[in-house]
């Protein structure tokens, strides 16, 4: 019989640590509620005095604002101050006009009136007095000693009348006229009582207090200083520059213990209620898990052979009996997962390359994907629902940077979580997903879904297209380029939309703005061909080998129109290789670090960037920043060796010396120290027109002159000129002349006039 020790075991061992983490918690619980209510109560204290202060600043800032807009714009405050108009009665009218107008405009504005400099007059809304008649007069005469005083007084009191009660108020003056007025003064009043208002009108006295002081610390709110009973401990001074004033907040006595004790016998009672209805759950609990694990043991006892096997604990047995088929399991689970992988990828290859095996909804049910798989449209009374299928084939943009991060085990894992995130983005868009890696850098995804109409499925399968790319570059820091098929609505069609998805990567350098290029955005005609831009590209190279700065502008068209007829990314790179190609058989011999630039590590660099870009924008990036230096480099190079006066020096020695036979581009390259593929390019930028045509023009003027003007033999004449024999002469001649030079001499021809450039 076997002992029941594991049922005591498992049943002890929860008791000490469950007291122990109860207990723990609940006075963990106390102590972090207790001090988040302090600091909360503190921040929202702190918060809403802020908020009190800023009230305050912005309102007298609000009538200080006005009160000086007005008096900079309007006329008539500058005609009271003059003194010297011929209707004075009228612009003091208009004035206090505009004083009552400012001080109505604003509840919290005591009195405005103005001092005039000319006549030691005050202007109140009462109409104009003389300044020692005036109930303020003291303040002005402290205004006029410190005129360069900025800021609000302390609290003073006011009366505009003698007999008028006086009032509490703060008090800020200009000298007027703006900006440096000598003319007088403008003060302004704002009521403290109104102030006040404001502040009880944004403050609950029952929870919190607070206390507001000027800078002579003279109490503004309350207008007493408040009792010990009803003081708390001060949780937030804040000072206002602008006014001056001190504010001093926090909560009243008793208020936050009570909460604070309130919260936390809540979170005792709760504790206890917790350990007992724990305690009996796990009584009940142990008890009935126990039961399985006593069946267990009654069966592997009726099967164990000899007595001894069955004194053993519980544990110690079923381990024994499980060990081989936990290694049995383990074995087949991991060929199994293998196995269903291997089946998965090839399942998938064969679909989407077009071998579509006719038990498909076997197979995919067979490996887990598409579980929902709907064969066929779907007929109901409303509407029908029609299977839609999409691939979408994703890009690692700059794949050698991938590699180099990480090793292969890293890369495997990246790849396999990349997979894993497809199908969950596909998921969230309430659609079916199956995505694997098709070669090292692409992977597809097989959509499916049913939908009512097409317009809605086209905007689902640009959203999850945008979705994957921003989580993957945001997540994952790896930039990706997705492109969308064709939709079919038949499982046997899916190869196509997987072709049509190839397609729409091609073209990510003109459509992929932003990393995505939907097929139902390609262009639906026949592709034009990168030929026709040849003419383009040859335009561009000699406008660059004539220094001529139009050549940017070649570029920049040629580039705009790839992108917006739109052509395929690998007709734009071969476009952008022929380009270089020519250019660099243009310009090659004119200099060494001409020569380097055009096929070093530089021009290998810029292909590089161009493979590896992304739009047409980073191609022309990359292609003009390299032909700004080549192009540098080329002008240099013409202006170090002066080709304008070397040109002349060739020209006249061929001149002179066209009648010798041996004169040719490698002739010329000796004599002038530069390469005939120079020579050439000279002769072309110069005078237009090639060095062989050049020195033909020469020999048949002077050929003609002799059969003109001479008997000499043609033979003679050929070598004179240069030729070596008359055969070849005679056939220059007349392909050139359009006759023989025998027929020539008959008919007495005259030379013709040959010019060049």
């Amino acid at each position: 019989m076997l002992f029941k020790n594991w049922y005591r075991r498992l049943l002890l061992s929860y008791f000490p640590i469950f007291l122990l983490t109860v207990s723990i918690l609940i006075f963990l619980s106390f102590l972090v509620i207790n001090e988040i209510s302090r600091q909360e109560t503190a921040k929202a204290d702190r918060i809403s005095t802020g908020y009190m202060k800023d009230t305050l600043e912005r309102s007298v800032s609000e009538v200080e604002l006005d009160i000086l807009s007005d008096l900079e714009t309007s006329n008539v405050y500058r005609l009271f101050l003059n003194n010297d108009q011929a209707d004075r009665t009228a612009v003091t009218y208009q004035t206090i006009d505009r004083l009552r107008m400012l001080e109505n405009n604003n509840e919290l504005i005591a009195s405005i009136y103005m001092y005039r400099d000319a006549d030691q007059r005050i202007l109140t809304l009462h109409g104009i007095k003389e300044l020692s008649a005036f109930a303020d007069r003291d303040f002005v005469q402290k205004a006029l000693q410190a005129p360069e005083q900025r800021g609000w007084s302390s609290v003073r009191l006011f009366a505009e009348m003698s007999n008028d009660p006086k009032q509490q108020v703060i008090t800020m003056y200009k000298r007027v006229p703006l900006p440096f007025g000598d003319q007088g003064l403008v003060v302004i009043n704002i009521s403290v009582y109104a102030m006040q208002q404001t502040i009880a009108s944004m403050f609950n006295p029952q929870v919190s207090f607070l206390e507001v002081h000027d800078a002579s610390g003279l109490p503004i709110y309350p207008a007493t200083a408040l009792s010990e009973a009803e003081h708390g401990k001060t949780l937030t001074t804040l000072h206002s520059d602008r006014l001056g004033w001190t504010f001093e907040s926090g909560i009243r006595a008793g208020q936050l213990f009570a909460w604070v004790s309130v919260i936390s016998y809540i979170w005792i009672l709760i504790g206890i209620f917790v350990v007992g209805v724990s305690i009996v759950y796990i009584i009940y609990i142990t008890r009935k898990n126990y039961k399985p694990i006593q069946v267990m043991m009654e069966r592997i006892e009726s099967l164990q052979l000899g007595g001894e096997s069955t004194r053993k604990d519980e544990l110690s047995l079923i381990d024994h009996a499980l060990e081989s088929l936990i290694e049995q399991t383990i074995d087949y689970e991991q060929q199994h997962h293998e196995n269903l992988l291997i089946r998965r990828r090839r399942l998938f290859m064969n679909w989407i390359e077009g071998e579509y095996p006719e038990s498909m909804q076997q197979e995919l049910h067979n490996v887990h994907i598409f579980n929902e798989y709907v064969p066929a449209s779907i007929h109901t009374d409303s509407y029908t629902e029609v299977p839609y299928y999409a691939v979408i084939v994703a890009e690692i943009k700059d794949y050698d940077a991938f590699r180099e991060k990480g090793n292969v085990q890293e890369h495997n894992t990246l790849k396999l979580a990349l997979t894993n995130v497809f199908q969950e983005l596909v998921q969230q868009e309430g659609l079916q997903g199956w995505s694997e890696w098709i070669s090292v850098r692409r992977a597809g995804i097989i959509i499916y879904g049913i939908d009512e109409e097409e317009r809605q499925w086209n905007r689902r399968l640009f959203a999850l297209a945008a979705n994957s790319r921003e989580w993957v570059e945001h997540n994952l820091h790896l930039t990706i380029t997705l492109g969308t098929g064709v939709t079919v609505h038949d499982i046997s069609e899916v190869h196509q939309s997987y072709e049509s998805a190839l397609q729409s990567l091609g073209y990510s350098l003109t459509l992929g703005r932003d990393g995505i290029v939907m097929y139902s955005d390609l262009p639906q005609g026949r592709e034009q061909e990168s030929y026709r831009y040849l003419q383009n590209i040859a335009d561009l190279v000699k406008a660059f080998r004539l220094t001529q700065e139009v050549w940017r502008d070649h570029l920049k068209q040629m580039l705009d129109r790839a992108e917006n007829e739109p052509l395929r990314d690998e007709s734009i790179r071969s476009i952008v290789l022929s380009l270089l190609q020519m250019l660099s058989r243009e310009l090659e011999g004119m200099s060494e670090p001409l020569d380097l630039l055009l096929t070093g590590d530089t021009a290998n660099w810029t292909i590089e960037s161009i493979a590896e870009a992304e739009t047409i924008e980073e191609v022309y990036q990359a292609l003009h920043q390299y032909l700004d230096q080549v192009y540098a480099h080329y002008v240099e190079a013409g202006e170090s060796t002066n080709y304008h006066a070397l040109i002349g020096e060739m020209k006249s020695y061929i001149e002179d010396h066209f009648a010798n036979p041996d004169l040719s581009l490698n002739h010329l390259s000796e004599r002038f120290n530069v390469t005939p593929k120079h020579v050439s390019h000279l002769f072309k930028a110069e005078l237009d027109i090639k060095f062989i045509d050049f020195l033909v023009q020469l020999r048949l003027h002077r050929a003609e002159e002799l059969l003109s003007s001479t008997e000499d033999t043609i033979q003679n004449i050929a070598i004179q000129v240069g030729y070596a024999n008359s055969i070849t002469f005679g056939r220059v001649f007349k392909r050139i002349i359009g006759v023989t030079p025998g027929d020539y001499r008959k008919l007495k021809m005259k030379p013709a006039s040959y010019e060049s450039k």
